[in-house]
């Protein structure tokens, strides 16, 4: 019998942008409220996900996930618990890599939580 492996990804980063094209501000824990991180100015879309790869793009990622391109790109629609808190992932924004991030259950973030898929939905 074949056993499932089901992946995990480590959030390597944490940064909150809290005025408009500045630089962010790295952070090694975060709380995550429906509003998105506390400290951050975004609240359109609360957070953008990315990989190391598209974040080293400097594309103002709030969350980076040590998975790749691809990985990422496969999970659009999909729930990631990461930590304490729920997201739902969502579209690719129209002018930077990554994708949009709702939160479904908000908590306590640590830079090297692991991240995981909990439930399959539809895109928002």
């Amino acid at each position: 019998m074949a056993s499932s492996v089901t992946p995990v990804w480590p959030l390597t980063d944490i940064a909150v942008y809290p005025v408009k094209g500045e630089p962010g501000r790295p952070l090694r824990q975060a709380v995550l409220t429906d509003s998105g991180l506390v400290g951050d100015r975004a609240k359109r879309h609360p957070l953008l996900v990315a990989t190391a790869t598209q974040a080293a793009g400097d594309l103002r990622a709030n969350l980076v996930l040590d998975m790749s391109d691809d990985e990422l790109a496969a999970l659009e629609g999909q729930e990631l618990r990461i930590g304490d808190v729920v997201v739902r992932l969502g579209c690719k924004p129209s002018a930077c890599e990554g994708l949009y991030a709702e939160t479904v259950k908000g908590g306590d973030l640590l830079v090297g939580d692991q991240a995981r898929v909990v439930r399959c939905c539809a895109s928002f």
